[in-house]
Order: structure tokens, then C-alpha cells, then sequence
């Protein structure tokens, strides 16, 4: 697939030079009763890999956020065996005082580029919940 396009839903465009796509999708329930999906996508940056961004990320994430849990790493498959990525689960209480339960799926596809794919709800995560997250990530696919 050519690089400099970016294709979306409803379309596609041509990336002019040294832009890249940085889209954020949001898969939400047309009734607006179970949690959201985001895919966004970033670079490693500075990061010498994941876990160097990863970790940087959740420092920034903890140091402005209250009463903080987070469960140990989990290694995670994205689409048919494509790739491993990191699974991270942690909740935190917002400024507003508001708790929030999150889960994101961190996957590098090269050696530059991330795919973030992220969960969140206001209260614990339920096994449907959980359940349909994880046939998210399994129904990734490349384009030819």
C-alpha cells in the first residue's frame, strides 16, 4: 500500500510531503451503552523501543492522575499471529473525581510506528467487555 495515502471510511487522501498519519478512530456503540474503542497512532519518538515509550507514557499518566492501580503487563496478539504487543490495565480517579478503568493494546508494526488501541469505562471492565476488546485486536488486518 502506498505510504503517502491515507485511507479512512469515508475516503481517502494523498499525505503531502513529511506529513504522516496520526488518525484517531473512536468504534462506538450506535446506542452509546458499551465503552468505546480508540485506535490512535503515534512513534517511538525519542524511545528506543515500546517499553521505553510505554513506560515514559504511564510516568506523564501518573503523575497528574489520583489514586493510581496497575496491573503487571500482559503480552497480546494482534490479528492471526501478526504481531505481540503489551496489554496495560490500570484505573485512576480524573481531577473531576471520577474514576476511570483503562486497557490499551500497544503494538509496533515497524520499528518506528505504534498502533494504540484503548478501552475505557467508568467502572470494571466486565468479561463481554474484555471479551469484545480482545476480538478486536484479533480481526486486525494489514491491507494488501
Amino acid at each position: 500500500m502506498d505510504k503517502n495515502i491515507c485511507c479512512f471510511s469515508e475516503g481517502m487522501i494523498t499525505l503531502p510531503d513529511g506529513y504522516s498519519e496520526r488518525t484517531l478512530n473512536t468504534l462506538a456503540d450506535k446506542r452509546g451503552i458499551l465503552p468505546p474503542v480508540t485506535l490512535s497512532r503515534d512513534s517511538l519518538g525519542n524511545h528506543n523501543n515500546a517499553e521505553e515509550y510505554i513506560n515514559s507514557q504511564l510516568s506523564i499518566l501518573q503523575k497528574q492522575m489520583k489514586d493510581w492501580n496497575q496491573a503487571p503487563f500482559e503480552l497480546v496478539m494482534l490479528g492471526e499471529n501478526l504481531t505481540t504487543g503489551v496489554m496495560i490495565s490500570y484505573d485512576f480517579e480524573r481531577p473531576d473525581t471520577l474514576r476511570v478503568y483503562q486497557k490499551q493494546a500497544i503494538f509496533t508494526l515497524d520499528m518506528e510506528n505504534l498502533m494504540i488501541f484503548s478501552l475505557s469505562k467508568a467502572s470494571p471492565f466486565t468479561r463481554e467487555d474484555e471479551q469484545r476488546f480482545a476480538d478486536i485486536l484479533k480481526s486486525f488486518r494489514q491491507h494488501a
